[in-house]
């Protein structure tokens, strides 16, 4: 599919240049998907501008062609002096050419600037409070209006206000690249009010600090509904000296009420009461940013495999941020078989799901892999698991339909589709799920598959009915 629609936009491109069609919005750079061909200094006349001012760029600072025609785009040739001046000392601060190409694309400007007398204190400042190494350009390319800013007037205020909140230079950091655009802000009228009131509610200053290193959002959003978050916050009864009420205003502060009300309506869709979706959040914040789809899923494959009600999983929220396919399910797949064998216990408990990797890797997959080798495959995610063992497989509803023996077979279909899928050849294109079933599903005399987001339809091969078994 992506090697279609690459072909598919390529040969856009191709019709598009012959029928002499002006593109908008071009790229200002070679496309990395190589559309556009890779500049060269002999692919251009000596007499255009862009190419004397990239061949300046190239042998002055030491970039490739390619960079060097993106940021010539950019650069006057009677500023050339100036602008070789300003990527020189970019360079010697660590900033490499995927970061100046990025700079100088959202900030031209910056080319003009007086490198000594301007630029040089700011990026000065900027190593002074902790950003050092990589952190510097990373955050200086994806947020250039700091370099815009006034350094008396704005960063240095700012720097200071912050550090009087944050205490070290490691929070002022962090900070920052929670929120790229913090330093850039009139940090006096749009945080410390909010700061203020927050302490003249008994929030503690740590607290506070966590808001404002992981959340800094929250504490620019609008007052009115910085309140409102707060109000419902206290009202949850999250007490207010504990990191979970700095992640809790956090997350509230700048959700959408819409937002939050989907995320009342998908829980409680999935038999949640309201009481049940407030404590969860109050435990553990980040659940409201989880999308409906990884919601419901989640939710479902905990009821359905485990029996975990809500109260149950209200308990450890915190499974549901847990991703289902790497973790959840190769975790509970190893410890099915474990219990099947009979070495291990029965029983499931959440705390299968929250150890590290390593630690349940020793304890369940290194233990036992003599005795049971295929946990190996199953924990890399190469191999799901299928057990006809299961009692609440194999005592379904379903045991008594007229159409048992049919759903059965199906079932043995899963299986086999499941654990054969072969492996995929790049060369040729790889064998899907969809096709590994329909092969599997033709040695036992079914022919016909369609699949819908929630159902498989089949029918018997030599059947004279034309009805499909939905199951």
């Amino acid at each position: 599919m992506f090697r279609r629609l690459c072909a598919a936009v390529h040969n856009r491109l191709q019709v598009t240049a012959t029928l002499g069609h002006r593109r908008t919005a071009a790229p200002s750079c070679p496309h990395f998907l190589g559309f556009v061909k890779p500049y060269s200094a002999s692919s251009v006349g000596a007499d255009d501008p862009s190419s004397l001012t990239a061949s300046s760029l190239i042998r002055s600072c030491g970039i490739s062609d390619r960079a060097a025609l993106c940021i010539s785009k950019k650069v006057q040739l009677d500023t050339l002096d100036r602008a070789l001046s300003v990527l020189t000392l970019l360079k010697d601060y660590g900033f490499e050419e995927a970061h100046l190409v990025r700079l100088v694309d959202r900030l031209p400007r910056v080319l003009v600037m007086d490198a000594e007398k301007t630029l040089k204190p700011k990026l000065e400042h900027f190593r002074r409070i902790g950003l050092v190494g990589t952190a510097l350009p990373e955050i200086l390319s994806a947020s250039p209006d700091l370099l815009r800013r006034s350094l008396e007037k704005r960063l240095l205020p700012n720097a200071e206000l912050l550090k009087s909140i944050l205490i070290t230079n490691a929070n002022l950091v962090n900070a920052i690249k929670n929120s790229l655009w913090l330093m850039g802000l009139d940090i006096r009228t749009k945080v410390l009010p909010k700061v203020d009131a927050l302490r003249a509610h008994g929030v503690p200053d740590d607290v506070i600090c966590v808001l404002l290193t992981r959340y800094g959002d929250a504490l620019v959003t609008d007052t009115n509904r910085f309140n409102e978050a707060f109000d419902k916050i206290k009202k949850m009864g999250i007490c207010p000296k504990k990191t979970t009420f700095a992640r809790a205003l956090g997350m509230l502060a700048i959700l959408p009420q819409k937002k939050w009300e989907e995320r009342l309506e998908t829980l409680m869709g999935l038999g949640w009461s309201q009481d049940n979706v407030l404590e969860a959040f109050s435990k553990q914040p980040h659940i409201v940013w989880i999308s409906t789809e990884k919601t419901r899923n989640t939710v479902k494959f905990l009821e359905e495999k485990l029996g975990w009600t809500p109260e149950r999983t209200v308990k450890n929220p915190v499974v549901l941020l847990m991703s289902l396919e790497k973790r959840l399910m190769p975790r509970h797949a190893v410890l099915s078989i474990l219990m099947h064998k009979g070495l291990i216990k029965t029983g499931f408990i959440g705390d299968h799901f929250l150890i590290s990797n390593e630690k349940f890797m020793k304890q369940f997959v290194t233990k036992y892999q003599e005795k049971a080798p295929e946990i190996v495959e199953v924990i890399k995610g190469v191999k799901s698991y299928f057990s006809f063992e299961e009692d609440r497989l194999m005592h379904g509803n379903w045991a008594k339909e007229s159409t048992v023996d049919i759903i059965l077979l199906f079932f043995k279909i899963l299986a086999l589709s499941h654990s054969a899928i072969p492996k995929s050849n790049k060369k040729i294109g790889g064998f899907t799920y969809e096709a590994t079933f329909l092969v599997v599903a033709r040695e036992f005399d079914f022919e016909f598959c369609k699949r819908t987001q929630s159902s498989v339809f089949i029918r018997e091969k030599y059947s004279s009915s034309e009805d499909l078994i939905e199951r």
